[in-house]
């Protein structure tokens, strides 16, 4: 195996992408590793974090560089953070990942730097289609890289103990406005009124409209580690996913689960110009995101169904580790 990128860096790993590519590759031979960015813990004095953050970048940077000399081919998960590894990048990949393209590249402070990241890379992904429009006008050439799920390998953890015996629906997105926000209460109130308490309704207490969700009559649970929030998943009767038409890491965990997926999904972003965006096994996606008694209805018609769809095989051929490495590696072999 001689490939120029036998041997690749990954900077950054939102929602676990790199650590599941680099793992899968390992597995093909490849040499590569993941360095995370580097964080920094608050403290009382401001000074003191300072002080803190300044080690701590230091100490970033010569890892940074010992891993540098190894690996000479990178894999940039944040166009954000051009400054701190700019020094050392000739040849490398961008993967965009969300909140750089969609929102801070409009941010007079940030553009210029987004747009560097971009121009100067040899190769740029993007994870989701409802990015696509912020990235294409500016790479035309940027490739669909599917969010890579580990779901149906990971070894389950515990749900809480009160949800074990209990039937339940739950709600995969923390309740904020880039997940559906109003929309999302509007759905739980539908629910109520649609299957009363004839089972509990369920969401993590994650998310500046928690409150909301719990006055609403969601039973909320606190964050979880990764292997316990696939269990509460895995036990649950219907998933419900984000109201902002698109699909991330959680939806995409319950469908590798074999767990029905009630989210709305945008036409204009699942069109079928890349395979992953072909007729996804999801209940209820061509309902519109604000229809809650719509969306409410489609729950109560699936906890009544007895023929359910198979997603997990869809996952498997479009968003399993191998598959989103194997569009990576195409972009590899075009443009390094």
């Amino acid at each position: 195996m001689n490939e120029p990128w036998q041997k690749m860096l990954h900077l950054g790993d939102p929602a676990f992408t790199a650590t599941v590519l680099v793992n899968e590759a390992r597995r093909r031979g490849y040499d590569w590793t993941v360095l995370q960015w580097a964080t920094t813990e608050q403290y009382s004095s401001r000074i003191s974090t300072l002080v803190h953050k300044a080690v701590r970048g230091v100490a970033w940077e010569a890892n940074f560089a010992r891993h540098r000399i190894r690996h000479p081919l990178i894999h940039l998960h944040s166009s954000l953070a051009l400054p701190h590894v700019s020094w050392a990048l000739r040849t490398y990949a961008l993967h965009l990942h969300g909140t750089d393209i969609r929102t801070q590249q409009y941010k007079p402070e940030f553009r210029e730097r987004v747009l560097t990241a971009i121009r100067d890379a040899s190769v740029v992904y993007y994870s989701t289609p409802d990015i696509r429009e912020h990235t294409l006008p500016h790479r035309p050439d940027a490739i669909l890289a599917p969010v890579p799920v580990t779901a149906s390998s990971t070894p389950l953890g515990a749900a809480p103990a009160d949800l074990q015996t209990a039937d339940y629906i739950f709600f995969t997105s923390r309740w904020e406005e880039v997940k559906g926000g109003q929309f999302q209460i509007d759905l739980v109130r539908a629910l109520k009124a649609q299957v009363g308490d004839s089972i509990r309704i369920v969401g993590l207490d994650w998310g500046p409209n928690a409150d909301q969700a719990r006055d609403a009559g969601v039973h909320l649970i606190p964050k979880q580690q990764y292997p316990d929030y696939l269990a509460i998943i895995a036990g649950a009767r219907v998933a419900i996913g984000q109201q902002s038409g698109v699909m991330s890491a959680s939806e995409l965990d319950a469908l590798d689960l074999n767990v029905p997926l009630v989210s709305p999904l945008n036409p204009d972003w699942y069109d079928g110009s890349s395979p992953s965006l072909v007729d996804p096994p999801v209940l209820g996606r061509s309902v519109a995101v604000d229809d809650a008694d719509g969306l409410a209805r489609t729950v109560a018609e699936t906890l009544n169904s007895e023929h359910l769809p198979d997603t997990h095989s869809w996952v498997q051929q479009h968003h399993s580790p191998g598959a989103t490495l194997v569009v990576v590696l195409r972009g590899y072999e075009h443009y390094l």
